[in-house]
């Protein structure tokens, strides 16, 4: 419970900061919206490839909507939320969800997605990096 406390008091405070005192403009890059799915993540140079889903589990996602809407699923929970794009590939993302019977796969996925700063777009694949040149590697489901 406490951990889930702290990680939604870290993604409201990270969207408290980056709007204080300023204008934001959404910037959207039209090719990156659509519906993505994670299919593996490198951590430290290890690759952890995407498990078969259980029961009741869902794939974990992300959907970039225009005008900088983020709606996404971990393996068990739905998350909401922005993302702003800039020069350079750089991409600030933030919101919410619950981690609640939260799975392995999907803690690594909720765990990265505060630390991601830069992304790569190739034809239908979309890499997010996050922490010394981690990476979590999706595909484009629409």
């Amino acid at each position: 419970m406490n951990k889930n406390i702290t990680f939604l008091a870290f993604l409201f405070g990270v969207f408290a900061l980056s709007s204080c005192g300023k204008t934001t403009t959404i910037n959207t890059n039209m090719e990156l919206t659509g519906k993505w799915e994670l299919q593996s993540i490198v951590q430290n140079s290890d690759t952890i490839k995407k498990p078969v889903l259980a029961k009741g589990q869902m794939p974990v996602s992300l959907h970039f909507k225009e005008k900088g809407e983020l709606e996404g699923t971990s393996s068990t929970n739905i998350l909401t939320g922005f993302y702003e794009t800039a020069q350079q590939n750089t991409i600030q993302m933030g919101g919410g969800g619950t981690e609640r019977a939260e799975t392995q796969w999907g803690n690594l996925f909720v765990n990265a997605i505060p630390n991601v700063n830069l992304y790569d777009l190739k034809m239908n694949k979309l890499v997010l990096y996050y922490e010394n040149n981690n990476q979590l590697i999706f595909s484009r489901v629409q």
